[in-house]
């Protein structure tokens, strides 16, 4: 019996500390990948901040018939979604955790991400796929390449001189000789609101665009699990110089009406795991935008910072200087 019950004892230490092993190794594995998916989206949706087909922001005009986003779903000011002006912003949530009009649900100190851009497929005219003068869709001013336009779908029609921002349900800007856009193609704008939503597990949300019930409205879609908080930096290109290189990093609540001046974005994205481990003690402190964070809890956590340069408000900037 004594040495059965040696042996039930080495066995349940064997288990206990395989069990104990296995849970470590899955949470990090999952911090790791849902770390790293974050900064891969927000990374993504930096690079093409700012990019509006063949014109800059400034040149796109609101159709007559654009709809307008229902007042309760749109956010306010710079951050609304029709607001081309103002294609990069960004945000502190309060203490309740509202931001922009639109964010109720965030978690208090974090950041609100706000990029306007349009897709880099462009949809133009048949002559893409049908060159030939002879065939009767050539050139006809009607959008098929590679696909027509969406009804449930926000574009942005441009040329290299003017772009007109319409609904895909109503009739487009002609692109004929003589037109609202000559020689427009089309590109579908995409609006985005990257913030932390609070939660029993936190997470890695976005604002968008979509119909709803035959309204464009924004809607907020969950997209990475366990992400604790994001905080951000932005790089200036100092007044008077418009070089295209960074002069300062500067902190949001510091920005003020400097957001034309962004190069860069420096991004800290915050991870914890799904689960407490009781076997488990966080004694890290972790430095984000703002301060350091010192849990001292029973969560595993990942922080991950990049900095991600802005093409597009570079050329912009240093054309605008030329």
């Amino acid at each position: 019996m004594l040495l059965g019950l040696i042996l039930i004892a080495g066995a349940t230490a064997i288990f206990l500390a395989s069990k104990r092993s296995y849970t470590e190794v899955e949470q990090v594995s999952t911090l790791t990948e849902n770390a790293q998916f974050a900064q891969r989206l927000l990374d993504n949706a930096l690079l093409h901040a700012g990019f509006f087909g063949e014109v800059q922001s400034s040149r796109v005009e609101l159709d007559e018939g654009l709809g307008a986003i229902p007042a309760a779903a749109d956010c306010t000011g710079a951050a609304a979604a029709y607001d081309l002006q103002n294609y990069l912003f960004a945000a502190v949530v309060d203490g309740d955790g509202n931001a922009l009009g639109c964010v109720t649900d965030g978690v208090p100190g974090s950041h609100v991400l706000v990029i306007k851009s349009v897709s880099s497929t462009p949809l133009s005219d048949g002559p893409r796929d049908n060159p030939d003068p002879d065939i009767e869709t050539h050139g006809d001013g009607v959008i098929d390449t590679p696909v027509g336009l969406s009804a449930t779908q926000t574009y942005v029609m441009t040329n290299d001189t003017v772009g007109i921002m319409f609904d895909g349900a109503d009739t487009p800007p002609s692109i004929l000789t003589g037109g609202d856009v000559p020689g427009g193609v089309a590109w579908a704008y995409q609006y985005e609101v990257y913030y932390v939503r609070n939660g029993d597990i936190p997470q890695l949300s976005r604002k968008v665009l979509a119909m709803v019930a035959g309204t464009m409205t924004v809607v907020t879609e969950d997209l990475v699990e366990g992400v604790e908080d994001l905080r951000l930096r932005f790089g200036l290109d100092g007044a008077g110089s418009a070089d295209g290189e960074v002069d300062t990093l500067t902190a949001v609540a510091d920005m003020g009406s400097n957001w034309g001046q962004v190069e860069s974005v420096e991004v800290s994205v915050l991870v914890r795991s799904a689960s407490q481990d009781s076997n488990y003690t966080n004694p890290k402190s972790y430095t984000l935008p703002g301060g350091n964070v010192t849990p001292a809890d029973n969560f595993r956590r990942m922080l991950i910072t990049t900095s991600m340069s802005l093409r597009n408000p570079k050329l912009m900037i240093r054309g605008n200087a030329a």
